[in-house]
């Protein structure tokens, strides 16, 4: 007896700006049916000319250059983009990077547990009392701009739940490893906030 054919249905999402695609495979055999998900992140379209990125900065508010951004943890989900997006602002702000098991310590410190994820404001309260790679935030506030911010909270068309990203010199946000100019961003701002490290002499070592 011949087995009834497959049936392969792929539907794609794409957006131009963040260079984010979306796709669902849906797999109907027999009576089964198969959903795969998947997010694949290629080159955003720009508004800019300019392609440099930074170096580790060797001093605070440095412009970085030719630094790979931290991706992390958050490379196969969403839980993890809080901690990922205040190390990144950490490391254009003092050029030190927080290993996975740091942004997990972070993660865990602000409350989350597995998937459950935690406000992106438990975050930086984490990251001012416990730290990160052995920085403290000195202090952080809501921004009045998000061009004046060091981390946003972004709602992507396409995309589900919010996304917090870094925001690092010259306008631009840091999503899934990719800087992106915030101006030509397709996405809508529901948060913003100013970051403050400590003196990185003084305060950037490991805690006691």
């Amino acid at each position: 007896m011949a087995s009834a054919p497959s049936k392969t249905t792929i539907a794609k999402t794409v957006n131009n700006n963040t260079g984010i695609t979306k796709s669902t495979t849906t797999v109907v055999s027999g009576g089964s049916t198969t959903v795969t998900k998947a997010t694949t992140i290629g080159k955003p379209k720009t508004t800019s000319a300019s392609t440099s990125v930074s170096t580790p900065a060797t001093a605070a508010g440095a412009v970085l250059a030719d630094v790979r951004w931290i991706v992390g943890p958050n490379d196969t989900g969403w839980t993890m983009c809080g901690p990922v997006a205040v190390a990144n602002h950490l490391l254009s702000a003092t050029g030190i990077e927080a290993s996975n098991a740091e942004m997990e310590c972070l993660y865990r410190t602000a409350g989350g547990i597995g998937d459950t994820g935690a406000p992106l404001e438990f975050f930086l309260a984490a990251a001012h009392h416990a730290g990160l790679a052995g920085c403290r935030l000195s202090a952080y506030q809501r921004a009045e701009r998000a061009e004046d911010a060091g981390v946003v909270l972004l709602s992507v068309p396409g995309l589900t739940g919010a996304h917090a990203a870094a925001v690092v010199p010259g306008g631009r946000v840091v999503l899934w490893g990719a800087e992106v100019d915030l101006a030509g961003l397709d996405a809508h701002v529901l948060d913003a906030w100013t970051l403050n490290w400590h003196d990185t002499e003084e305060t950037c070592r490991p805690f006691i």
